[in-house]
């Protein structure tokens, strides 16, 4: 989970030292968005249960929109498309659910 990585490290640097964090994050988020801002590790971000949980995703509107782009990448028609955006959102709300 390299964005959740990501995430948690920003989140440190914040901590450690709030008045230079920006120094720091601006150069990691400049190397991020060339090197490895790719939907696809947004993804795995979104659909990963304990995060989805624990951080609130579902109300990430990049993280739902890189998912929505990725499953209309993936899928054969955008009736298949939907079918799995509406899947993969009640498996996750039922998954959210049973952890509170």
């Amino acid at each position: 989970m390299v964005y959740a990585k990501l995430e948690a490290a920003k989140k440190k640097i914040r901590e450690v030292s709030p008045r230079y964090a920006h120094l720091v994050l601006d150069i990691v988020e400049d190397r991020w968005d060339r090197q490895m801002s790719r939907d696809i590790h947004k993804v795995a971000y979104y659909l990963h249960t304990a995060y989805h949980y624990t951080h609130e995703l579902a109300y990430e509107d990049d993280l739902t929109t890189a998912f929505t782009r990725v499953v209309e990448r993936l899928s054969r028609s955008p009736v298949q498309a939907a079918d799995a955006i509406d899947e993969a959102s009640i498996g996750l709300s039922t998954s959210i659910q049973t952890n509170t």
